[in-house]
This record gives structure tokens, C-alpha cells and sequence, in this order.
């Protein structure tokens, strides 16, 4: 899969942005400031275009599979976005 999200700080930021909830994620805005909010839409952003690519290479896998012929294969190999 293509990560668009490079570094492990980033992740953590990102998976706290994502499983936290009510008065605690609540007590994080209340605090964060105008940079923090823009750097949490990032990674949302970010995050957001790696599940895009992710459902694409998904349906590609499905379309090989589904199709099973080695020529389509070979081709939609030199497209692919993950190893």
C-alpha cells in the first residue's frame, strides 16, 4: 500500500485523531490552536488519498483475479501502486 504518511509521529498523530472520542477528543480541540487544526486536516487529507489509492489497487487486484489471464496481468502489473 502507498503511504502517503511517512513517519511514525505522523501515524501516532493520525490514529489519535481517529480513535479518539467524545469529552477527549473535545478537550484536544478546545486546546489545539490554528496550527495543530491545520495539521490534523493534513494527515486526514493524507490518510483520506491513501485509502483512494488503496480501494484502486484493490479493485485492480480483483479485476486479475477475476479475469485471470497472464497478458492482463503482465500489464496491469506496470500500473501497480503497491509491491
Amino acid at each position: 500500500m502507498v503511504k502517503l504518511i511517512t513517519n511514525q509521529w505522523d501515524r501516532d498523530n493520525l490514529e489519535f485523531l481517529l480513535n479518539t472520542k467524545g469529552d477527549d477528543f473535545k478537550a484536544w480541540h478546545d486546546q489545539a490552536d490554528a496550527d495543530d487544526l491545520a495539521y490534523a486536516q493534513e494527515l486526514m487529507d493524507a490518510f483520506s488519498l491513501e485509502l483512494k489509492l488503496r480501494a484502486e489497487a484493490l479493485e485492480i487486484e480483483c479485476l486479475i483475479d477475476s479475469k485471470g489471464t497472464p497478458d492482463a496481468s503482465r500489464v496491469i502489473d506496470q500500473f501497480r501502486l503497491t509491491k
